[in-house]
């Protein structure tokens, strides 16, 4: 499940990921929170992985989000996105998903941050 929450005040929106998920669910949700009316291409993410499993996804899933992610990404311009995990496994995995990212190049700003409080302080002031 995937859920969206814009926070336009403190010009960002929140995406909640649980459970299983898929590639192409992931796109759908970002087209939906695209053209959503309080959306703005300077926004920035956070996306909030505590309910996923990251390592239940399969490799192939998580092979197919660069591409997506690459064309969202020429559409925004520069913006920061704090990834969450829920566990420590999760996390060492996202630190290495992220270095794939910065290596076949993107105008994001990631982290992996160890909270939601983290990730906003992060995107605030960091």
């Amino acid at each position: 499940m995937i859920s969206t929450t814009f926070e336009p005040g403190r010009n960002l929106y929140v995406m909640k990921i649980s459970g299983d998920i898929t590639a192409p669910e992931l796109v759908t949700a970002y087209d939906t929170a695209f053209a959503h009316q309080d959306f703005r291409p300077d926004m920035h993410a956070i996306w909030d992985l505590t309910g996923l499993r990251l390592v239940s996804i399969p490799l192939g899933e998580i092979r197919k989000l660069p591409p997506g992610l690459r064309e969202y990404a020429r559409r925004r311009g520069q913006y920061k996105a704090a990834l969450v995990p829920g566990s420590a496994t999760d996390r060492s995995l996202l630190r290495i998903y992220v270095t794939i990212l910065k290596l076949i190049g993107t105008n994001i700003k990631f982290r992996v941050c160890q909270s939601k409080t983290d990730a906003y302080e992060w995107i605030e002031h960091g």
